[in-house]
């Protein structure tokens, strides 16, 4: 069962005196998928599912998610959202909240232009996606390729790689 991108980030446990474990890469998700998160009431779930039906593959619609109390569901949207949206985001049962955050840009040409950027420049980026917030992209530069550019953001300056929308630069390999 899956819809909308990234639905949660996760808090890490420290492991023993301090000591925190490191955490598993997140999972790549697609446009309209999430995770299922152990404790999250079900009506949160069917929500997302109806939300996902009724804005279907609309550029507009961003990535929502739900607060690590599992008591809010935020739904990014670019521009005004159509009735039948509307009518989803107003009814989202007993027990928690939905708030509808305008995104900067929209969705999914951010999408897009992470896809075109992995695809285009694969020697320098290791994975491109658009950001949750829907106010850029982030870019995972390949280690080898920041270290010897001197860093993330030198290496997409220096080897001319760009986009309309801001970039925002780590050096990190691609997801399994």
């Amino acid at each position: 069962m899956t819809t909308g991108d990234n639905a949660v980030m996760a808090t890490r446990k420290p492991q023993r005196a301090g000591q925190q474990k490191p955490a598993a890469p997140a999972p790549r998700l697609g446009h309209g998928e999430y995770v299922v998160y152990p404790g999250t009431r079900a009506e949160v779930y069917d929500l997302l599912e109806r939300l996902s039906a009724t804005a279907g593959d609309s550029p507009d619609f961003g990535t929502p998610g739900i607060s690590l109390d599992r008591t809010r569901l935020t739904v990014r949207w670019f521009g005004d959202l159509p009735p039948a949206v509307r009518a989803v985001v107003d009814s989202p049962g007993a027990g928690f909240d939905v708030e509808v955050r305008q995104t900067a840009f929209r969705p999914g040409d951010l999408r897009a232009d992470a896809e075109r950027l992995a695809r285009e420049h694969a020697g320098v980026v290791a994975a491109a996606w658009a950001r949750p917030e829907g106010d850029g992209i982030d870019v995972q530069v390949l280690p080898a390729v920041a270290g010897a550019a001197g860093g993330a953001e030198q290496a997409l300056v220096g080897a001319g790689i760009g986009s309309e929308f801001p970039l925002f630069a780590e050096v990190g390999d691609a997801p399994p």
